[in-house]
């Protein structure tokens, strides 16, 4: 709460919003009032009375005239001091330390320090209780989340360690058939593993716990896709990836992975035997970002044909990052928009 809004609180809550040494200050002065009182009447009485007999008052008698009502200013005075030793300072330095804590300050402390009452002392010794146990738990939660996280981080490597034993299998298959649709099939299934794998290499290579980098994910699936269709195409097809830096959240980086996949193996498939020509780029703006692939392949829209597996895979995966899948014409592209983490 800022000040202003705090002296807004306290002025709607009146008398109850107070600061506390007014209230001791107003409480002394009522309890003290009727000594206050007696002093101006006893000094009152004594000024006419000395007058009277002598007709002039002399510095000893004005001084023994302010004497009760020097008296009773002294006895507010020391109850202030008493007071504010006693309740007001223990309790603004109390309260001071409870809204660091509140901040986020688990270090601080009360101390040991002497204030005066048992209460106080004990109320100190409850916060200071308090914070440690505090500072422990945030402790064994800070801990327990590292372990989390590593326990995460391992079980991505050991899923990419699999899937990449898998495509290695798929690829040790398609070698040994016979049939050139069969090997592409191999080939297709392989690409889609080995997207897989990428995904799970850079989740377990998030060290801010953001989401996956799109730049590092791009450029690794690109250069992995230049490798596996020149092996079972013949011919390498020419990717440009441009990018930007940016996290995306884990389940949204294996439908964007399942996406530029399937639309470089189409245009690949599309351009046979001459080179497909591909261009991947990905921009954000505040928390929407824009993937596009361009191919000279996409003047048509090549999704509209028969529903053949690539196709319903790549609907499949704007379904699931539900957001529609357009395609521009004269661009020769498609593009997709999705959210990242902020």
């Amino acid at each position: 709460m800022n000040t202003q809004t705090h002296r807004a609180a306290t002025r709607a809550r009146g008398f109850r919003g107070w600061p506390l040494s007014v209230k001791v200050m107003i409480s002394l002065t009522g309890a003290l009032l009727p000594l206050g009182v007696l002093a101006t009447l006893t000094t009152a009485s004594a000024y006419h009375q000395i007058l009277a007999e002598s007709g002039a008052v002399s510095v000893a008698s004005w001084i023994g005239l302010a004497l009760p009502l020097l008296m009773w200013l002294a006895a507010l005075l020391i109850g202030w001091l008493i007071a504010n030793q006693m309740l007001v300072r223990p309790l603004t330095q109390m309260r001071s330390a409870v809204e660091r804590f509140r901040l986020g300050d688990t270090s601080v402390r009360l101390g040991k320090t002497d204030y005066f009452s048992a209460e106080m002392t004990e109320l100190a010794a409850a916060f200071d209780a308090m914070a440690e146990e505090g500072a422990r738990h945030e402790g064994a939660m800070g801990d327990a989340l590292d372990e989390q996280r590593r326990l995460t981080r391992e079980v991505h490597h050991r899923v990419k360690n699999n899937l990449q034993i898998v495509a290695s299998l798929l690829s040790i298959q398609a070698r040994d058939t016979s049939s050139a649709e069969v090997a592409r099939a191999y080939a297709a299934v392989q690409a889609r593993v080995d997207a897989l794998a990428l995904v799970h290499r850079w989740m377990y290579d998030d060290e801010t716990a953001r989401g996956v980098n799109l730049h590092a994910l791009a450029t690794d699936l690109c250069a992995s896709l230049e490798q596996s269709i020149a092996a079972h195409e013949g011919v390498a097809p020419r990717l440009r990836c441009h990018v930007d830096s940016f996290p995306v959240a884990q389940d949204t980086a294996v439908p964007v992975a399942f996406l530029i996949t399937e639309f470089v193996t189409l245009a690949a498939r599309l351009a046979a035997p001459v080179p497909a020509e591909v261009l991947i780029s990905a921009t954000t703006d505040a928390a929407v970002a824009r993937l596009c692939i361009a191919s000279p392949v996409f003047a048509t829209d090549v999704l509209a044909g028969p529903a053949s597996p690539t196709v319903r895979i790549i609907l499949g995966m704007a379904r699931q990052m539900r957001a529609p899948l357009r395609h521009d014409p004269a661009d020769r592209s498609f593009s997709i928009e999705f959210g990242v983490p902020v």
